[in-house]
């Protein structure tokens, strides 16, 4: 089996305190998995860890290699607050400078923006800052933003934090139509149970569980103890 990501003993301390306690875990290509776990457990360090912004001991593979610039190019990644990802005049705006950056002629990285914003409802939206958008359709630019690029590991930090239930739905539907490998983080579990097929529960920093997605949620004493309910 080829595998997206592979996390051998990973370890992450802030000011020594500890973040991440020897996690190891695999991710199969286009797998789609859920990160479960109270405020603090550590879900956002083991995405930032993946994404090259903190590093810890142990060892990460990603498609088979150790993070580096041709590994990062296969990956996007939605954060918690999209005002960390748009900040240009215009939306396409935002989604055409990462592709430019990655060497896109103009033409090509505009075509490449609007059909983005297209498969995520927003080529309506197009010409507007995100400023002048909701925090569901906010959401939804980062998701075009990180699909831009064409990526085959997608990376989501609390997606649905302070979505109402229509964009919660609205942003299921998107996620589950993407087919590349995901770990998306959340604490949402009705919609991780709509977007992945496995979960993985962290606890202080250590995984609590892994396992299909119905069993490890029908575990209402490792919910309870963990915090998820």
């Amino acid at each position: 089996m080829s595998y997206a990501v592979e996390v051998e003993r990973l370890s992450y301390a802030y000011d020594g305190r500890p973040a991440l306690r020897e996690v190891s875990l695999r991710i199969a290509e286009g797998e789609s998995v859920g990160l479960a776990g109270a405020n603090g457990s550590g879900k956002s360090t083991l995405l930032w860890c993946l994404l090259g912004l903190a590093r810890g001991s142990g060892e990460i593979r990603v498609f088979g290699s150790k993070p580096g610039r041709s590994t990062y190019a296969k990956l996007g990644a939605v954060f918690q607050n999209p005002e960390e990802q748009l900040f240009m005049p215009a939306i396409t705006d935002d989604l055409a400078l990462g592709l430019r950056n990655r060497g896109d002629a103009v033409e090509t990285a505009r075509r490449k923006a609007m059909e983005a914003l297209e498969a995520v409802g927003l080529a309506r939206r197009a010409g507007l800052p995100a400023s002048s958008l909701s925090l569901g359709e906010r959401k939804r630019a980062s998701l075009a933003l990180a699909m831009c690029g064409s990526p085959e590991l997608l990376l989501l930090d609390e997606p649905t934090a302070e979505l109402d239930p229509r964009s919660v739905r609205q942003l299921a539907n998107l996620l589950a139509g993407v087919r590349v490998a995901k770990l998306v983080a959340s604490h949402h579990l009705d919609f991780l149970r709509r977007v992945a097929t496995r979960l993985v529960v962290l606890n202080e920093g250590a995984i609590a569980a892994d396992g299909p997605i119905e069993e490890v949620l029908a575990d209402a004493a490792l919910l309870d103890r963990v915090g998820l309910v």
